[in-house]
C-alpha cells in the first residue's frame, strides 16, 4: 500500500532528517502538496473509473484514465523540476496510480464500490485538512527535525520552512491514518485475507 510506505518515509525523516539526503524534508513538502492535488483529482478520476455508467467501454475508460494521468504527470513533472528534485515525480506516479488503478485494471465498479471510493475521497480531504491545521496549532514533537528549514532544503519564509517538523508530522499522521482506514475497511480486509 502506498500509504503505508509514505507514512514510514515521513516518520523516518521526522526521526532522522539528514540520514539519507540533506534536502529530503524539502522534497516531502512537495509530496504533501502533490498529494493534495492527487486528492482533488478524485472526482475526475471517479468519472473515468465509473464511466461504464456513462456508456464508456472499458477501452475508453483506460484511454481516458491514461489521458487524465498524463495531465497530472505533466503537473508533477513541472512541480518536481521547480524544486530541482525528481523523487516527488516518481512518488506522485505511485500515489496517483493507486487512485486510478480501478480504471486501468478494470476493477468492479458497482454501486458499493462507487460509494466506498467516494467515502475514501471525502475522508482523505477531511483528514488532510484536519492534520495539516492540527500540527500548526497543537504542539507536536520536533524529534530529529531541530534546525531551521534551510538546513533541510526548505527555502523561504512559510509555515513549513519556519517549522519543518510540522510537515513530517502532518505527512506521517495523514498517510498512517489513511492506511489504517483502508486496512480496517471490511472490503479491503476481505481482499487481503482472500486466498490467492
Amino acid at each position: 500500500m502506498p500509504d503505508v510506505a509514505a507514512a514510514a518515509l515521513f516518520l523516518w525523516v521526522w526521526l532522522r532528517p539528514l540520514a539519507w539526503h540533506h534536502d529530503l524534508l524539502g522534497v516531502l513538502v512537495l509530496v504533501m502538496l502533490t498529494e493534495f492535488v492527487a486528492i482533488q483529482a478524485g472526482p475526475f478520476v471517479g468519472n473515468v473509473v465509473y464511466g461504464d455508467k456513462m456508456g464508456f467501454t472499458p477501452r475508453e475508460r483506460r484511454r481516458k484514465a491514461l489521458a487524465l494521468g498524463a495531465v497530472y504527470l505533466a503537473f508533477a513533472g513541472l512541480a518536481a523540476a521547480s524544486f530541482d528534485a525528481w523523487f516527488p515525480f516518481f512518488l506522485f506516479v505511485w500515489l496517483f496510480g493507486a487512485k486510478v488503478n480501478a480504471a486501468v485494471l478494470g476493477k468492479r465498479t458497482d454501486a458499493t464500490g462507487r460509494e466506498r471510493e467516494m467515502a475514501f475521497w471525502i475522508l482523505s480531504n477531511v483528514i488532510y485538512i484536519v492534520v495539516v491545521f492540527a500540527v500548526m496549532f497543537v504542539p507536536v514533537p520536533m524529534l530529529g527535525v531541530t534546525a531551521d528549514g534551510d538546513l533541510y532544503g526548505l527555502h523561504g519564509r512559510y509555515e513549513w520552512a519556519n517549522h519543518p517538523y510540522e510537515v513530517t508530522a502532518a505527512g506521517f499522521l495523514y498517510f498512517a491514518t489513511m492506511a489504517l482506514i483502508r486496512w480496517f475497511d471490511p472490503q479491503v480486509g476481505a481482499e487481503l485475507s482472500a486466498p490467492q
